[in-house]
Parts: C-alpha cells; sequence; structure tokens
C-alpha cells in the first residue's frame, strides 16, 4: 500500500489497471489488424481459417483474435462457425447497395456544404491528390490499394473542411463489403481512369460553383459499380455470395490473396 496526497493507493491495484489497459490495447490492434486484411482482400472471402490461422498471420495472442472476431462478425465481415473455425464473408451485393445507399444519402448532403463553405486552399488540397491520381493512372501499374487510400483520401478532404469527420468514420465502419468490392473494380485500369475522370469534373463543377452539375457527378461516380459488378461477378464468381445455402470449401491461404488470386479463379 502506498500514500499520496493522503489517499491510499494499491500498487497491485494500478498493476492490474495497466494489466486491463494493455488487453484492451491487443484487442483493438487485433480488431483493427485483421479488419484491414479483409477489406484489403489480403484474405479471400469465403475462406474458412483457424484460430490458430489468423494468430500466425498476425502474430497475435488467441483472446484479442477471438475479441476481434467478435466485432468483425457484428460487421459482418466474418461468421463465427461452432467446431469449424472462422468464415471470411463472401462480398455480398444487396450490403453492397445498403451501404452505397447510406454513403450516398450522407456524401451529397456533406457536398452541398463544401459548395457553400469551401476555401481555394481546399480546392487547391483536392487538385493535389488528383494530381497523384492521375501520376497512378498514368503507369498503368502499382498497388492499387494505394489508389483506393488516394480515392478515399480525396473524399475525406469534403467530410474534414465541413466538420464531417464523424460522418466519414460511421461510413467507414459500416461499408467493408462496398469497399471490397471497389477494390476489385480498381483492378481494371479502365476503371482507375475513369475515376480519376470523375474526380476531375467535380472540381470543376466546385470551381464554377455549379451544385447541380456536381450531385449530378457524385451520383455518376457512386452508382458506376452498377454496371462494374456485372463483369465483376462474371469474372470472380467465387467471391460474391450467391444464396445462403451456398456450400464452402476450405481453400489453401497466403498472406495476400489479391496478388494472386487470380491463379485460383
Amino acid at each position: 500500500m502506498e500514500v499520496y496526497n493522503g489517499t491510499i493507493s494499491s500498487s497491485a491495484d494500478g498493476q492490474e489497471e495497466a494489466s486491463r489497459q494493455g488487453e484492451s490495447t491487443d484487442n483493438n490492434n487485433a480488431y483493427q489488424l485483421l479488419r484491414e486484411k479483409i477489406l484489403d482482400l489480403h484474405l479471400r472471402p469465403g475462406i474458412n481459417l483457424s484460430i490458430r490461422d489468423i494468430c500466425d498471420l498476425l502474430n497475435i495472442g488467441r483472446t484479442p483474435v477471438r475479441d476481434a472476431l467478435i466485432r468483425l462478425e457484428q460487421e459482418d465481415l466474418v461468421t463465427l462457425l461452432p467446431q469449424r473455425g472462422t468464415r471470411v464473408s463472401k462480398i455480398d451485393l444487396d450490403r453492397v447497395e445498403q451501404e452505397r445507399f447510406l454513403r450516398l444519402a450522407v456524401e451529397e448532403e456533406v457536398m452541398k456544404l463544401f459548395m457553400a463553405c469551401h476555401t481555394p486552399t481546399d480546392l487547391v488540397e483536392l487538385q493535389n491528390n488528383l494530381m497523384e491520381q492521375k501520376a497512378f493512372a498514368e503507369t498503368g501499374n502499382g498497388d492499387v490499394r494505394k489508389f483506393l487510400h488516394m480515392d478515399d483520401e480525396f473524399h475525406k478532404i469534403f467530410y474534414r473542411v465541413t466538420d464531417r469527420l464523424f460522418s466519414y468514420q460511421t461510413l467507414n465502419n459500416v461499408g467493408g463489403h462496398f469497399r471490397r468490392i471497389r477494390l476489385l473494380s480498381c483492378r481494371e485500369m479502365q476503371n482507375v481512369k475513369e475515376i480519376v475522370a470523375q474526380h476531375e469534373e467535380i472540381i470543376l463543377a466546385l470551381q464554377t460553383r455549379d451544385t447541380k452539375a456536381m450531385l449530378y457527378v457524385l451520383q455518376k461516380h457512386l452508382f458506376k459499380l452498377d454496371r462494374d459488378k456485372k463483369e465483376l461477378i462474371k469474372k470472380y464468381p467465387s467471391l460474391f455470395k450467391r444464396n445462403i445455402n451456398e456450400d464452402y470449401v476450405n481453400i489453401p491461404w497466403t498472406d495476400d490473396f489479391f496478388e494472386t488470386f487470380q491463379s485460383f479463379m
């Protein structure tokens, strides 16, 4: 027992609190790492994994992994299978539509706010981001995860300038299926170039303060996947959920499925 300023404090209590904080950090790290592996398609949609597989992949203990899986199941990114491990959810097109609907409803309002309050400095920031996107598109190769990050950062500017980052984070927290199909779409360089062109149209509408044109391009931008998904389903049918009774098979997993998945098709 130790005395500080007339109060009694137990060092054991302090150790317990530190231990709890350490466990909380481990749990959150496991959740963030595993979620990133799923959203960035390091892990194949539909694959079955054991707790041991995941612990080895993340180099982390079983308890934080179990806690992370519970959170990810609530987001419909994994399914916990009694006595059989964990299944990474396939891309659910119904869920994609729900997530896209939410994104459009929120982002339209954010863009209206941005139109009313943006400064020349904000437009310069958008232009700089666009230049990076164009450089990627012109090379015709590279890590499309980086391009998707540029895309996310482009849209994040609107939320930050309008003080709506809470909305941005909330959309990200529930947008896992939408993000995965966006990443698949970006494997086609023509789709990347089309995204860049639409971002350029958005900036032009902002420069001319044409709200109608801006919202039209935003809708075209977010509904682009309606066309893309037909080709993606045809090309990668095993990555998409078809029905609730669908059979799943055990497929060898790699540390980065996205870099190798074409060989599985």
